[in-house]
């Protein structure tokens, strides 16, 4: 069976992800250049899980394979995001003075991950990954001891269909 045109040339797959600090459902499409992926994703948390309104995200994410066995492909990524609506978690302190916190909507995500493979010709794979943001990052080099870096890793899991 041919691939549509569109596919080829803009995307081939598309992901639907499960936490990952992008949004408690996120749902996206994503191109693959043989070991490096370029992709976008529209995240949401509900009001109820968040706690106040309702967080909106959309997301850049570039992922690089640097190994593959059999079905498993490990991968580091970076996933920058811009949250809209509110400054990322800066809005809870309110008592800082003005421009102490850095740009809080739009963060930036290191992580680790592995994708499975569930098809024969991975048509179909599930995905898990750990990651940390930016802010947390500083932190903890910037006050190494008061901040512990295992405290702050985000996980998440999602699903990537091929077209």
């Amino acid at each position: 069976m041919m691939k549509p045109a569109w596919t080829v040339t803009y995307v081939d797959q598309g992901l639907l992800q499960f936490a990952g600090e992008i949004g408690l459902m996120s749902v996206g499409l994503e191109k693959n250049f043989n070991r490096y992926s370029l992709g976008g994703l529209y995240g949401v948390v509900p009001a109820e899980v968040a706690g106040g309104p309702l967080i909106e995200t959309f997301t850049l994410r570039q992922t690089y394979q640097f190994g593959h066995w059999k079905r498993f492909d490990f991968y580091s990524g970076l996933n920058i995001f811009h949250v809209l609506g509110l400054d990322y978690q800066t809005s809870k302190f309110k008592d800082a003075p003005q421009g102490y916190y850095p740009i809080g909507s739009i963060r930036a995500i290191l992580n680790l991950g592995l994708n499975i493979a569930i098809t024969k010709n991975e048509e179909r794979s599930f995905y898990f990954e750990a990651g940390m943001n930016d802010l947390w990052i500083t932190n903890s080099i910037a006050s190494s001891e008061e901040v512990n870096p295992t405290d702050f890793f985000s996980l998440g899991m999602g699903f990537k269909h091929r077209f």
